[in-house]
C-alpha cells in the first residue's frame, strides 16, 4: 500500500507530464486566436479588395476571389 506522501509523488509526476504534453496545444491555440498582426493583415487585405471591386466592377461571380 502506497504512503501519502508516494500517492502525491505520483499524482505530481503524472501533472506535470500532462501539462508538458498539453503546452504546445495551449500555445498554438492562443497563437491562432490571439493573432493581431494576422487579424491586421486580414482587415487591410479585405479593404484593398472591396476597392478593387469598387474600382473595375468586379465580384465573386466574375472570377475575382479574395
Amino acid at each position: 500500500m502506497k504512503t501519502f506522501k508516494q500517492f502525491q509523488e505520483g499524482l505530481l509526476t503524472k501533472a506535470l507530464i500532462g501539462g508538458a504534453l498539453a503546452t504546445p496545444f495551449v500555445m498554438s491555440q492562443i497563437q491562432k486566436r490571439f493573432n493581431p498582426v494576422g487579424n491586421q493583415r486580414k482587415k487591410t487585405q479585405d479593404k484593398k479588395a472591396t476597392e478593387y471591386e469598387k474600382k473595375t466592377g468586379t465580384s465573386k461571380e466574375d472570377g475575382y476571389f479574395r
